[in-house]
């Protein structure tokens, strides 16, 4: 572009030219109408048509071109072209594009030439030269209609019509790549010289010349005719002779389009409001530059186009809510769908936005960007809640299957409060997933399972917890009960060993202890009966001195002592050693007894005596005679004398 148009100015006739020639194919094709897209590259206009079945045959292809190029005709007809536009022989360059929805490159291309409809031109085809192809409807000839025409075609030749040629050899991008290109405007020097001078005064110059044209000639006469048939259409231009109805019916029609707009008008009114601004642009567009009112409606124009290239953003921003309306029916949605809508939604309010703040439509548009931005951040809002149900859902699953694996292969508590922490988790998860979130009906039906199973893990836990307990207990018991032996304090080894095995014997069954708690109950017991056999030899021990001195009274002579705590050791005399030699041997090996009935009875009173203390202090006494000859041990364990 030059410095004349800038670039926003070209983004803004690009978009409205887009939404222009989208609207006329979609009356031409109300059921199957393409995606039209729009775009200037290196001094030519690109449009890209894609449909959703690409044409089969060559015939096809050709009845799709020419329906693009009728609808372009009437959106450029509507549009009023930036400075710069066109080339420097007055054609707008254009390359037209066909493409299967879906796909990369277009199928099929063909390129044209537009020029605005001269006088001449119009002269011509009343004469009888063939213009247009007899099979479309010749176009209006007025000011800014434009002409269909072949880049490779001679002008005098060409056929402005919607047949077109294929470029064989000219490579067919991707219409995404498409790229802007410089403009300007046509008719600036050709209205300027048609402004220099009233049209009466070149009415004259015309009449004038008229009369000096070789009329003898078969050429003269045509070219007269030609002549009158151009000056009889330029006086036959609306608005050319006093004032101009046009101007009123089309400003009335803008000024209804903006009373429609005001409140809360329905789709049909906003479309109605549309309408009527094309009509007043037809009407406008059709003053001819002879005309004294047309620098007034040049200025109409340009007001009616900008105001109808808002109202396309009105339009475009309705089409993106109406869709995302739709698509947001019956919830629950997954969240892709979410952030489809929520995008439309912004789309709809980026386009409200292009609408300047000092259009007559500013008003009506502000008033849908603040109704369509509340229903972005209420759909912002419910994709946020998706995506944290989604996300709790999945935490859920994560935590299930890991305390699944752990209550399967659990070996120790740790493993098991690893599993009961899991199901928490994945149950906690669960309720905090929201009713009315696509996955609230999956964890509605999780929950209960899962619930469940956590209730399992916990009583699981509990008792592992208390086996647990009782077993360490029951350790540390055993371990005070040993360091209490080696202080000789049997007391409390007695205490601590009865204390280590009653918590033994808590471990429940089914439990990871249980195992280990029997093997240790027998060891607990023997421990127990033996500190309770050292608790008894300890508390007669604190007595024996005097026991002993019972046994063996010294007034008496019977018998010695020594003990310690691995026994008792008394040394009998004469005659006791012998008596007590007999009385305690087998009658085959006694000989013959003592007649003496006292030194018998003593005799069997310490054999009696000695029996008693072994069994108090649980210790064995061992019995010599006066030459220290050993002669029987008493042991407690089996209540009797033993010769070793």
């Amino acid at each position: 572009m030059t410095s004349t148009s800038s670039f926003a100015a070209l983004d803004r006739f690009v978009a409205a030219l887009e939404n222009r020639i989208q609207s006329a194919i979609a009356q031409t094709l109300p059921e199957a109408a393409p995606t039209i897209r729009c775009r200037f590259q290196q001094g030519r206009l690109l449009v890209l048509s894609e449909d959703i079945v690409a044409a089969a045959t060559a015939t096809e292809r050709d009845e799709r071109f020419k329906a693009l190029a009728l609808a372009m005709s009437t959106g450029l007809t509507e549009s009023e072209l930036p400075e710069d536009f066109l080339d420097d022989t007055g054609e707008l360059p254009v390359r037209l594009y066909l493409r299967k929805r879906g796909t990369a490159s277009p199928y099929a291309a063909r390129s044209w030439s537009w020029q605005p409809v001269d006088v001449t031109a119009d002269l011509l085809d009343a004469a009888g030269d063939p213009v247009l192809d007899s099979s479309e409807p010749a176009m209006e000839g007025t000011a800014g209609a434009l002409v269909l025409l072949s880049r490779d075609a001679e002008p005098a030749t060409a056929e402005p019509g919607p047949e077109m040629t294929t470029t064989e050899d000219a490579p067919v991008p991707p219409a995404e790549t498409l790229p802007e290109a410089d403009t300007g405007p046509f008719w600036q020097s050709w209205q300027a010289r048609l402004a220099s001078e009233p049209w009466q005064a070149r009415w004259q110059q015309l009449t004038t010349h008229w009369q000096a044209l070789p009329w003898r000639s078969v050429g003269g006469l045509v070219v007269a005719g030609v002549a009158v048939g151009a000056v009889t259409y330029g006086v036959s231009r609306p608005c050319l002779v006093g004032g101009c109805e046009r101007r009123q019916t089309a400003s009335d029609l803008s000024l209804a389009s903006v009373e429609q707009l005001q409140g809360r008008p329905t789709p049909d009114e906003v479309t109605s409001a549309h309408k009527d601004l094309q009509k007043a642009i037809r009407l406008v567009s059709a003053i001819p530059p002879w005309s004294s009112h047309y620098d007034a409606a040049q200025a109409d124009l340009l007001r009616y186009r900008t105001q109808l290239a808002d109202l396309e953003w009105i339009l475009a921003a309705q089409r993106d809510a109406t869709e995302a309306s739709e698509k947001s029916q019956d919830p629950p949605h997954p969240v892709p769908l979410w952030v489809e809508v929520h995008l439309l939604w912004q789309k709809a309010v980026t386009h409200l936005d292009r609408v300047p703040d000092d259009s007559p439509l500013a008003a009506f548009a502000q008033t849908k960007q603040r109704e369509y931005e509340a229903n972005y951040q209420a759909i912002g809002d419910r994709l946020a809640v998706e995506e944290q149900a989604e996300a709790n859902l999945n935490e859920a699953l994560q935590a299930a299957q890991l305390a699944t694996a752990q209550t399967e292969t659990a070996t120790t508590l740790t493993e098991w409060l690893v599993a009961q922490r899991a199901w928490n988790q994945a149950t906690q998860a669960l309720s905090n997933i929201p009713q009315g979130t696509l996955a609230y009906q999956e964890a509605r039906s999780l929950l209960s399972d899962y619930r469940s199973q956590m209730v399992q893990t916990r009583t699981r836990v509990t008792f592992e917890q208390a086996g647990e307990r009782a077993y360490q207990d029951a350790l540390a018991d055993a371990a005070q009960a040993q360091a209490a032996e080696r202080n000789d304090q049997w007391t409390q080894a007695v205490s601590h060993w009865s204390e280590a095995f009653a918590q033994m014997r808590q471990v429940p069954k089914n439990t990871l202890r249980y195992a280990e708690a029997q093997g240790q109950l027998a060891t607990y017991q023997a421990s127990l009966k033996q500190a309770q056999t050292k608790l008894r030899q300890a508390v007669a021990l604190q007595t024996i001195d005097d026991d002993l001195a019972n046994l063996c009274p010294v007034t008496a002579g019977i018998c010695t002592y020594t003990y310690g705590r691995q026994g008792i050791e008394l040394t009998l005399r004469e005659p006791y050693d012998s008596a007590i030699r007999q009385s305690i041997s087998p009658p085959s090996t006694q000989g013959r007894l003592s007649r003496n009935d006292a030194v018998i009875a003593e005799t069997h009173e310490l054999v009696q005596n000695i029996m008693q203390l072994g069994n108090q202090v649980q210790l064995p006494i061992a019995v010599y005679d006066g030459n220290r000859q050993f002669i029987a041990r008493y042991k407690p364990e089996f209540g009797g004398f033993s010769r070793n």
